[in-house]
């Protein structure tokens, strides 16, 4: 068989649905900082699902409002663009990979977990370096998607990605992907979906380079944020561990972020209950 990312793009193109409309709209509208909530509440009554959830997180404890909020257009200012763009897409990816099996590879639940995890990371690492609270979703959900790669990959690729958790741990997730895939990885499929799904440039810069720990231009200090998350995470054990975190020493980017390395202490002391928080961002 031949591994290659065009082969992956045909794939992807005739296998792989597109995200919902509503949820492609609201990415498209979301990308204008001066988008009136009224555009996006006439696009967002149209799904009833969207909807509930909004209406659901915004009286629950992860915005905590004074009194319950009965308007879609109040819930959508009080939660704010980034969040409901981070919703809308949350959303629409869970509800695609519901459901979806990954036999003999590796467990669902451990993937999501791990994500979930990084997600939440992300945002308290955003949080202590001071990142402007309207972008804060934004690390959310990159941790949130970082791994979306590897769901494609098992999917396509069930046999060799058997073969790439018996290695990983010896190898490098990486690097045992190099070998049974020739070249081919969950970060280069990751790209190739989020370019499908028509992601922001700074989610398909995630997913290409969430394994790098140098690296620089605009999409650096959310990449390196989801690098240092899914770092701890990995190393302490928190879901999906496919490897033992074999990347080098992390002072660099400790240092790239401005972040002293006691800021790894303090959020994973605060993680478990940050987690059961977010929940309330996804659960149905």
């Amino acid at each position: 068989m031949e591994y290659t990312l065009e082969e992956v793009l045909t794939r992807l193109e005739e296998e792989m649905p597109s995200l919902s409309p509503t949820a492609a709209k609201v990415q498209e509208l979301g990308n204008d900082i001066n988008c009136p909530p009224g555009d996006l509440t006439r696009v967002i009554k149209l799904d009833p699902v969207l909807t509930a959830r909004i209406m659901k997180l915004v009286n629950s404890s992860y915005c905590s409002p004074a009194e319950k909020i009965v308007s879609l257009e109040k819930a959508i200012i009080m939660m704010g663009l980034n969040t409901i763009k981070a919703l809308a897409l949350s959303v629409s990816v869970l509800t695609h990979f519901q459901g979806v099996e990954i036999k003999n590879i590796f467990e669902i639940e451990e993937f999501w977990k791990h994500s979930l995890a990084v997600g939440v990371t992300s945002k308290l690492i955003a949080q202590r370096r001071g990142v402007d609270k309207k972008i804060i979703e934004d690390y959310f959900l990159a941790g949130l998607i970082h791994d979306l790669g590897l769901l494609v990959e098992s999917q396509f690729y069930p046999e060799e990605m058997t073969e790439v958790l018996e290695q990983a741990d010896q190898m490098g997730l990486l690097a045992a992907e190099d070998y049974a895939l020739c070249n081919l990885n969950h970060c280069l499929i990751g790209k190739a979906l989020g370019e499908k799904w028509g992601f922001s440039k700074d989610l398909i810069a995630v997913l290409l380079l969430h394994h790098e720990s140098t690296i620089s231009g605009p999409y650096a200090e959310i990449v390196l944020t989801v690098h240092l998350a899914d770092h701890l995470c990995r190393t302490h054990g928190i879901g999906l561990a496919l490897d033992v975190a074999k990347e080098m020493d992390q002072q660099a980017v400790y240092a790239s972020l401005g972040i002293p390395e006691t800021i790894a202490e303090e959020v994973l002391q605060i993680l478990p209950d940050e987690i059961n928080k977010a929940m309330e961002f996804l659960k149905t």
